[in-house]
């Protein structure tokens, strides 16, 4: 089936969905503010001020393990000045997103799916990093939303994602490919919609949509391919569970893996087995940051 009609596929299941979880009205004012380059801290700080909630929550954050900042910070402006606005921005975006389909029953254990999300994110830095891209930050925020649309799988096809979940464990089938059977579309195009709907910009849209076929990426073809490898050793080398499985790297790595090296800064290994070998020494400290990240993310 050709993107296109996995693409109308994909509206049809938002057509009769009128509960999907918006980003609130605040945090879209405060994520303009911190992207406006003329933007100051103590505009930003008032406008998250606001909102006694927000406040508390880049406050808490600040003063995680994830930070350790030498002193306890109080202010929200000295939050901003320590963290700078790029990471109190990613950290805002990515707790609404933990928070956003907080459901009491889903096909598939939600700590897992955020573990591996976070995961992608900090690989995909690590990535961007080790090829020269020049927004490693990036790399890292679309790393972690790149699976969204599974979670509207869970969300409201509760019972169908479950059993495709439940008939493909122990075989050697991708969801990718199980969701294309069952539904005639999948994560990606459901995602893509998502991020549409919550008017993300093109090069989150396009990474979302082909983390899995990124030979078709337009927006970003390299951030694109960083994404998908950081996501093919997540699932291959480090992760497994029931929400994604991947057997052997396809068109779509070898794709990824052909465009790295050719824009890449630095010099690569010979092939993708060594790479990913390569990746491993690093997974030890990414490990440790989704850690923090994700019991930062996740306490009330």
């Amino acid at each position: 089936m050709d993107k296109a009609a996995m693409m109308i596929k994909a509206r049809k299941l938002f057509k009769d969905v009128s509960d999907l979880p918006t980003i609130p009205v605040i945090v879209s004012r405060v994520i303009r503010l911190l992207d406006d380059h003329e933007s100051n801290p103590d505009e930003v700080a008032d406008l998250i001020l606001s909102d006694q909630v927000l406040a508390a929550r880049v406050i808490r954050v600040v003063n995680s393990p994830l930070y350790m900042p030498g002193s306890k910070i109080t202010s929200v402006k000295r939050a901003l000045l320590y963290l700078g606005f790029r990471s109190v921005r990613e950290m805002i975006l990515t707790s609404y997103f933990v928070d956003g389909f907080k459901a009491p029953e889903q096909p598939f254990d939600m700590n897992i799916f955020w573990m591996h999300s976070f995961s992608v994110g900090s690989m995909s830095r690590r990535i961007a990093a080790m090829v020269g891209y020049n927004d490693t930050e990036l790399a890292y925020m679309v790393g972690i939303i790149h699976d969204i649309g599974k979670v509207f799988f869970g969300h409201y096809l509760r019972e169908e994602y479950g059993e495709m979940l439940a008939h493909i464990n122990y075989t050697r089938s991708t969801t990718y490919d199980a969701e294309l059977e069952y539904f005639g579309t999948t994560h990606s195009e459901v995602g893509l919609c998502l991020a549409q709907r919550w008017n993300f910009p093109p090069v989150y849209s396009d990474v979302i949509s082909h983390h899995h076929t990124s030979e078709l990426a337009i927006e970003d073809p390299l951030l694109t391919a960083i994404v998908a490898l950081a996501d093919f050793f997540c699932l291959a080398y480090t992760i497994s569970d029931s929400v994604a499985q991947a057997t052997k790297p396809d068109r779509s790595e070898e794709y990824a893996w052909n465009l790295l090296r050719q824009h890449s800064r630095h010099p690569l290994p010979d092939n993708l087995g060594d790479f990913f070998f390569m990746l491993s020494d690093e997974y030890v400290e990414v490990f440790r940051e989704v850690n923090q990240l994700f019991n930062t993310m996740t306490t009330a």
